[in-house]
């Protein structure tokens, strides 16, 4: 993910709009694997995890250092993929709403954030 955007900055820094869309997981979610409320603090799975919250930071760490740029991480949720043997509960199409309407981001909107379809999703 850092080599690609590295890769791509100077092309995007010509753009009018600018948008980098790292798609996430609310298993990355320290806010969520920590809430004994939600699925995600009940389930195990290191590498997985952990990768999504590096990301998580990259993508804030980014926002930070390329403020004209909208770059957030989004959560397209529990989606029925052949990753997970199609066990989610909703189709590819709704996870990929956020993921499309964060790529549409204008210069107005956020960066930095981290959203799910219903918001914002806690670091």
């Amino acid at each position: 993910m850092v080599r690609v955007t590295q890769a791509f900055v100077p092309v995007l820094e010509r753009s009018a709009t600018p948008v980098i869309v790292n798609v996430s997981s609310g298993m990355g979610s320290l806010g969520r694997t920590t809430n004994p409320e939600r699925i995600e603090s009940r389930i195990v799975g290191l590498p997985y995890r952990s990768s999504k919250s590096a990301l998580n930071m990259i993508t804030s760490q980014y926002a930070k250092a390329y403020p004209q740029m909208r770059i957030n991480a989004v959560d397209p949720g529990y989606t029925a993929t052949d990753f997970n043997a199609h066990s989610g509960p909703q189709s590819v199409e709704e996870g990929a709403e956020i993921i499309i309407r964060a790529a549409q981001f204008g210069p107005d909107a956020p960066t930095g954030a981290y959203l799910d379809r219903e918001g914002t999703v806690p670091w």
